[in-house]
């Protein structure tokens, strides 16, 4: 958005950044007793090969998503061969959501700069950020949850084939997706232990999450304003620290190219008017119940996520029965939330309901299931060490 002509120098420098504060961290970190092994972490070994295997199977897909040969991989090459955000073609090139975020295509034009024109590297990309965050749910649950839900957990995410289909598709909805669960997992650290590490980590992907696609915005507000709710109670500097954050978080991810795609006069799908034009969603208002009913639906289909949600609201049950009502509201309002936003987006499409949800229900949920994912294992936990708030 900066118009950096992606140079190898550059993205090197890019990557050093951020790779510091994996060397060094933000202060000391908490000591965390470390729960003995069990039979269940042999599982890691069925996770490992799926993954494994999945990687080994996306370098030899074909680039065959229509929405990546329409706009996801064309923006990335023009990034590559032009040497940058060129106004004239990006401007004027016969794409589809001109106006969608940048962020996915200067991952893959980075990676184009070290390889070529590699369409095989591009499902790698995603499937790194994928494998990652698998890790990251690992790493955050291995000492605080049941080993039974978290592995149930680790190996449907290394199984579930809604995944695996838009991992070999090249599309940004597991990247948002991944960039917002992980956020939450962030965020959740913050409010358990207090140290400003969480808070800043979560501030970077939710701004990784609004760079990468429009309903990334709704992902992170929804986010940072429940967190802010949740420790208001107790510490009205520390809300206050969750709403700057997040509005960080919004500003580094979207303001930039919102002033770059003004300036240039491209149309703006996303626009604050399409969703509080009050006249459009009082004659449409039927679409709330219809999209709602098709979006839950998807959102529990066993074909797509296997038990993930069952599992997740099973979980949550218990630990409301447990005593841990405040963190099941916590992750309930998150979810609902943004739920609320993927119904509001449908609600206000001027595009026809029905093509609009066949066409990407299946893919927006993707956050949602992941950020449950991410948290199940959480609220597995007899208890707590330092419950949010």
């Amino acid at each position: 958005m900066l118009g950096a002509s992606l140079a190898r120098w550059q993205v090197l420098l890019v990557c050093a950044v951020p790779a510091c504060g994996a060397i060094r961290g933000i202060g000391p970190g908490p000591s965390v007793p470390r729960r003995p092994k069990t039979r269940l972490d042999l599982l890691a070994v069925p996770v490992v090969l799926a993954l494994a295997l999945l990687a080994l199977d996306l370098w030899y897909q074909p680039l065959w998503a229509y929405d990546s040969w329409t706009f996801w991989t064309p923006k990335a090459h023009a990034l590559y061969a032009l040497n940058g955000l060129d106004p004239g073609w990006f401007t004027s090139a016969a794409l589809t959501s001109k106006d969608y975020p940048i962020l996915l295509p200067s991952l893959e034009a980075a990676g184009f700069r070290f390889t070529g024109f590699e369409t095989g590297l591009l499902d790698l990309q995603s499937w790194l950020l994928y494998a990652a965050f698998v890790r990251a749910v690992y790493e955050i649950g291995v000492n605080r949850a049941r080993p039974a839900v978290l592995w149930a957990v680790l190996l449907m995410l290394a199984l579930a084939p809604s995944a695996l289909d838009q991992l070999a598709a090249a599309e940004a909805d597991v990247p948002v997706a991944v960039f917002f669960a992980a956020a939450g997992l962030c965020i959740w650290t913050w409010l358990g232990d207090r140290r400003p590490a969480g808070l800043v980590l979560a501030a970077v992907l939710g701004a990784g999450a609004t760079a990468t696609k429009v309903e990334g915005t709704m992902f992170v507000i929804a986010l940072f304003v429940v967190a802010a709710a949740v420790v208001a109670r107790s510490s009205l500097r520390r809300a206050g620290a969750a709403l700057v954050a997040g509005g960080a978080a919004l500003v580094v991810g979207i303001l930039p190219w919102r002033i770059w795609i003004a300036d240039h006069h491209v149309a703006n799908q996303a626009s604050f008017g399409r969703v509080t034009g009050a006249s459009f969603l009082a004659h449409h208002v039927a679409r709330v119940p219809i999209s709602t009913g098709y979006l839950g639906v998807k959102v529990l289909d066993p074909r797509a996520w296997l038990l993930l949600l069952p599992l997740a609201v099973f979980v949550a049950v218990d630990a409301v029965r447990r005593g841990r009502r405040q963190d099941v509201s916590f992750v309930a309002a998150v979810a609902c939330l943004a739920f609320a936003g993927l119904v509001l987006a449908y609600w206000s499409t001027p595009f026809p309901l029905h093509d609009q949800l066949a066409t990407s229900a299946r893919r927006v949920i993707t956050a949602i299931v992941l950020f449950a994912a991410a948290m199940t294992p959480l609220l597995s936990a007899d208890a707590e060490p330092a419950a949010p708030g």
